[in-house]
Protein backbone atom coordinates (compact mmCIF):
# COMPACT_ATOMS: atom_id res chain seq x y z
CA UNK A 1 0.00 0.00 0.00
CA UNK A 2 1.46 3.39 -1.00
CA UNK A 3 2.13 6.10 1.60
CA UNK A 4 -0.51 8.32 -0.06
CA UNK A 5 -3.17 5.59 0.15
CA UNK A 6 -2.19 4.81 3.74
CA UNK A 7 -2.46 8.49 4.70
CA UNK A 8 -5.84 8.88 2.99
CA UNK A 9 -7.15 5.70 4.61
CA UNK A 10 -6.08 6.93 8.06
CA UNK A 11 -7.93 10.24 7.74
CA UNK A 12 -11.02 8.60 6.29
CA UNK A 13 -11.17 6.15 9.21
CA UNK A 14 -10.76 9.03 11.62
CA UNK A 15 -13.67 10.90 10.01
CA UNK A 16 -15.88 7.81 9.91
CA UNK A 17 -15.25 7.02 13.58
CA UNK A 18 -16.15 10.61 14.47
CA UNK A 19 -19.43 10.48 12.52
CA UNK A 20 -20.44 7.20 14.15
CA UNK A 21 -19.78 8.55 17.64
CA UNK A 22 -21.88 11.62 16.79
CA UNK A 23 -24.70 9.50 15.39
CA UNK A 24 -24.41 11.02 11.93
CA UNK A 25 -24.85 9.01 8.71
CA UNK A 26 -21.49 8.09 7.21
CA UNK A 27 -20.51 8.64 3.60
CA UNK A 28 -20.11 4.92 2.91
CA UNK A 29 -22.34 2.96 0.50
CA UNK A 30 -24.21 1.72 3.54
CA UNK A 31 -24.35 3.86 6.66
CA UNK A 32 -24.12 3.12 10.34
CA UNK A 33 -26.86 5.50 11.40
CA UNK A 34 -28.98 3.69 13.98
CA UNK A 35 -26.73 0.60 13.95
CA UNK A 36 -25.79 -0.99 17.29
CA UNK A 37 -22.13 -0.29 16.49
CA UNK A 38 -22.75 3.30 17.59
CA UNK A 39 -23.42 2.10 21.14
CA UNK A 40 -20.66 -0.49 21.32
CA UNK A 41 -18.25 1.73 23.20
CA UNK A 42 -15.73 -1.03 23.91
CA UNK A 43 -15.38 -1.67 20.19
CA UNK A 44 -15.21 2.01 19.24
CA UNK A 45 -12.56 2.71 21.87
CA UNK A 46 -10.33 -0.16 20.79
CA UNK A 47 -10.87 0.48 17.07
CA UNK A 48 -10.04 4.14 17.57
CA UNK A 49 -6.86 3.32 19.45
CA UNK A 50 -5.69 0.85 16.82
CA UNK A 51 -6.30 3.15 13.86
CA UNK A 52 -4.45 5.96 15.66
CA UNK A 53 -1.53 3.57 16.00
CA UNK A 54 -1.87 2.90 12.24
CA UNK A 55 -1.85 -0.87 12.69
CA UNK A 56 -5.36 -1.66 11.43
CA UNK A 57 -5.94 -1.73 7.67
CA UNK A 58 -9.49 -3.05 7.68
CA UNK A 59 -12.46 -0.73 7.43
CA UNK A 60 -14.67 -0.12 10.43
CA UNK A 61 -17.32 -2.45 8.99
CA UNK A 62 -14.78 -5.21 8.51
CA UNK A 63 -13.36 -4.59 11.97
CA UNK A 64 -16.83 -4.93 13.46
CA UNK A 65 -17.40 -8.14 11.51
CA UNK A 66 -14.36 -9.63 13.25
CA UNK A 67 -15.28 -8.23 16.66
CA UNK A 68 -18.84 -9.54 16.53
CA UNK A 69 -17.95 -12.97 15.15
CA UNK A 70 -15.21 -13.43 17.72
CA UNK A 71 -17.61 -12.45 20.48
CA UNK A 72 -20.35 -14.71 19.07
CA UNK A 73 -18.10 -17.78 19.03
CA UNK A 74 -17.13 -17.29 22.67
CA UNK A 75 -19.39 -20.19 23.68
CA UNK A 76 -16.77 -22.54 22.22
CA UNK A 77 -14.43 -21.79 25.09
CA UNK A 78 -12.40 -24.98 24.64
CA UNK A 79 -11.51 -24.19 21.02
CA UNK A 80 -8.81 -21.70 20.12
CA UNK A 81 -8.82 -18.79 17.67
CA UNK A 82 -6.23 -17.99 15.03
CA UNK A 83 -5.21 -15.42 12.46
CA UNK A 84 -3.04 -16.10 9.44
CA UNK A 85 -1.76 -12.91 7.86
CA UNK A 86 -1.18 -10.68 10.88
CA UNK A 87 0.87 -7.87 9.31
CA UNK A 88 1.01 -5.13 11.98
CA UNK A 89 -1.37 -6.85 14.37
CA UNK A 90 -4.39 -4.56 14.41
CA UNK A 91 -7.08 -7.08 13.52
CA UNK A 92 -5.59 -9.70 15.84
CA UNK A 93 -5.57 -7.21 18.72
CA UNK A 94 -9.17 -6.35 17.95
CA UNK A 95 -10.22 -10.00 18.26
CA UNK A 96 -8.19 -10.30 21.42
CA UNK A 97 -10.58 -7.81 23.02
CA UNK A 98 -13.47 -10.30 22.89
CA UNK A 99 -11.74 -13.69 22.86
CA UNK A 100 -12.42 -14.49 26.50
CA UNK A 101 -10.08 -17.20 27.79
CA UNK A 102 -9.32 -18.68 24.37
CA UNK A 103 -5.77 -19.03 23.12
CA UNK A 104 -4.88 -16.82 20.16
CA UNK A 105 -2.47 -18.19 17.53
CA UNK A 106 -0.87 -15.70 15.13
CA UNK A 107 0.87 -16.68 11.88
CA UNK A 108 2.92 -14.33 9.71
CA UNK A 109 6.39 -13.95 8.27
CA UNK A 110 6.63 -10.77 10.36
CA UNK A 111 9.03 -9.29 7.84
CA UNK A 112 12.01 -11.21 9.19
CA UNK A 113 11.28 -13.99 6.72
CA UNK A 114 10.89 -11.76 3.69
CA UNK A 115 7.25 -10.77 3.70
CA UNK A 116 4.78 -12.38 1.32
CA UNK A 117 5.79 -15.67 -0.33
CA UNK A 118 5.70 -16.33 -4.06
CA UNK A 119 2.46 -15.31 -5.76
CA UNK A 120 0.61 -17.06 -8.58
CA UNK A 121 1.01 -15.31 -11.93
CA UNK A 122 -2.32 -14.32 -13.44
CA UNK A 123 -4.22 -15.12 -10.24
CA UNK A 124 -2.73 -12.60 -7.78
CA UNK A 125 -2.54 -9.45 -9.90
CA UNK A 126 -1.71 -6.81 -7.30
CA UNK A 127 0.75 -8.61 -5.01
CA UNK A 128 4.35 -9.68 -5.36
CA UNK A 129 6.80 -11.69 -3.32
CA UNK A 130 8.06 -9.58 -0.42
CA UNK A 131 4.93 -7.44 0.04
CA UNK A 132 4.14 -6.50 3.67
CA UNK A 133 7.77 -6.99 4.58
CA UNK A 134 7.64 -3.99 6.93
CA UNK A 135 5.88 -6.02 9.64
CA UNK A 136 8.01 -6.52 12.76
CA UNK A 137 7.35 -9.17 15.39
CA UNK A 138 8.59 -7.08 18.31
CA UNK A 139 6.26 -4.23 17.37
CA UNK A 140 3.28 -6.56 17.01
CA UNK A 141 4.03 -8.10 20.39
CA UNK A 142 3.83 -4.66 21.98
CA UNK A 143 0.14 -4.49 21.06
CA UNK A 144 -0.48 -7.48 23.32
CA UNK A 145 1.36 -6.18 26.37
CA UNK A 146 -0.35 -7.55 29.47
CA UNK A 147 -2.25 -10.22 27.52
CA UNK A 148 -1.66 -13.93 28.09
CA UNK A 149 -2.10 -17.03 25.93
CA UNK A 150 -0.93 -15.26 22.75
CA UNK A 151 1.22 -17.48 20.54
CA UNK A 152 3.34 -16.22 17.63
CA UNK A 153 4.52 -18.34 14.71
CA UNK A 154 6.99 -16.39 12.55
CA UNK A 155 7.78 -17.92 9.19
CA UNK A 156 5.97 -19.35 6.21
CA UNK A 157 2.59 -21.00 6.72
CA UNK A 158 1.65 -23.89 6.79
CA UNK A 159 5.06 -25.16 7.92
CA UNK A 160 4.74 -22.98 11.04
CA UNK A 161 1.55 -24.83 12.05
CA UNK A 162 3.10 -28.29 12.01
CA UNK A 163 3.02 -28.62 15.81
CA UNK A 164 -0.67 -27.67 16.11
CA UNK A 165 -2.38 -30.56 14.34
CA UNK A 166 -4.24 -31.63 17.51
CA UNK A 167 -5.86 -28.24 18.17
CA UNK A 168 -9.43 -27.22 17.46
CA UNK A 169 -10.56 -23.72 16.49
CA UNK A 170 -13.76 -21.77 17.03
CA UNK A 171 -12.75 -18.86 14.80
CA UNK A 172 -10.04 -18.43 12.18
CA UNK A 173 -9.35 -15.16 10.41
CA UNK A 174 -7.51 -15.48 7.10
CA UNK A 175 -5.93 -12.35 5.66
CA UNK A 176 -3.48 -14.00 3.30
CA UNK A 177 -4.24 -11.88 0.21
CA UNK A 178 -3.12 -14.47 -2.33
CA UNK A 179 -4.38 -17.75 -3.77
CA UNK A 180 -1.93 -20.39 -2.52
CA UNK A 181 -1.62 -19.05 1.01
CA UNK A 182 -5.40 -18.80 1.35
CA UNK A 183 -5.83 -22.33 0.03
CA UNK A 184 -3.17 -23.58 2.46
CA UNK A 185 -5.07 -21.86 5.28
CA UNK A 186 -8.32 -23.58 4.34
CA UNK A 187 -6.66 -26.98 3.98
CA UNK A 188 -5.10 -26.74 7.42
CA UNK A 189 -7.80 -25.02 9.45
CA UNK A 190 -11.15 -26.22 8.06
CA UNK A 191 -10.84 -29.82 9.33
CA UNK A 192 -9.95 -28.39 12.75
CA UNK A 193 -12.83 -25.92 13.06
CA UNK A 194 -15.48 -27.11 15.53
CA UNK A 195 -19.10 -27.51 14.44
CA UNK A 196 -20.62 -24.02 14.60
CA UNK A 197 -17.20 -22.39 14.39
CA UNK A 198 -16.25 -20.06 11.55
CA UNK A 199 -13.57 -19.12 9.09
CA UNK A 200 -13.70 -15.50 7.97
CA UNK A 201 -11.46 -14.12 5.25
CA UNK A 202 -10.57 -10.64 4.14
CA UNK A 203 -10.44 -9.70 0.42
CA UNK A 204 -12.93 -12.30 -0.89
CA UNK A 205 -14.89 -9.55 -2.66
CA UNK A 206 -11.84 -7.48 -3.62
CA UNK A 207 -11.31 -7.56 -7.39
CA UNK A 208 -7.58 -7.06 -6.99
CA UNK A 209 -7.29 -10.14 -4.77
CA UNK A 210 -9.08 -12.61 -7.03
CA UNK A 211 -6.90 -15.44 -5.74
CA UNK A 212 -8.68 -15.36 -2.38
CA UNK A 213 -12.10 -16.01 -3.92
CA UNK A 214 -10.63 -18.64 -6.25
CA UNK A 215 -9.15 -20.51 -3.26
CA UNK A 216 -12.48 -20.51 -1.38
CA UNK A 217 -14.54 -21.47 -4.40
CA UNK A 218 -12.22 -24.34 -5.29
CA UNK A 219 -11.87 -25.63 -1.74
CA UNK A 220 -15.61 -25.69 -1.02
CA UNK A 221 -16.72 -26.87 -4.47
CA UNK A 222 -19.19 -29.73 -4.08
CA UNK A 223 -19.65 -29.13 -0.35
CA UNK A 224 -22.91 -27.96 1.18
CA UNK A 225 -21.24 -25.01 2.86
CA UNK A 226 -22.52 -21.48 2.35
CA UNK A 227 -20.02 -18.77 1.55
CA UNK A 228 -21.65 -15.66 3.04
CA UNK A 229 -20.39 -12.27 1.94
CA UNK A 230 -20.12 -9.57 4.60
CA UNK A 231 -19.22 -5.90 4.27
CA UNK A 232 -16.82 -4.79 2.93
CA UNK A 233 -14.74 -7.60 1.41
CA UNK A 234 -15.23 -10.37 3.98
CA UNK A 235 -16.60 -13.84 3.44
CA UNK A 236 -17.57 -16.15 6.29
CA UNK A 237 -18.22 -19.89 6.34
CA UNK A 238 -19.80 -21.67 9.31
CA UNK A 239 -18.81 -25.26 10.02
CA UNK A 240 -21.93 -27.44 9.63
CA UNK A 241 -22.34 -30.93 11.06
CA UNK A 242 -20.52 -33.62 9.06
CA UNK A 243 -18.41 -31.03 7.17
CA UNK A 244 -21.32 -30.18 4.88
CA UNK A 245 -20.88 -33.33 2.82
Amino acid sequence: MSKLRTHASYWFKRFELHTIRKGWPTLMVRNHFGHSIAKDEAFLELYGRLYRQKVLLQTISEAYNLWDLCRSTGEFSNADIAEAGVYKGGSARLMCGVRGARNLHLFDTFGDHGGMPETSAGIDPIHRKGDFGDSRLDQVKQLFSGESHIHFYPGFFPATAASLTNLQFSLVHLDMDIYQSTLDGLIFFWPRVVTGGVIISHDYSCNGNAGVKKAFDEFFAGQKVLRIRLWDTHVVVVKPPHDGQ
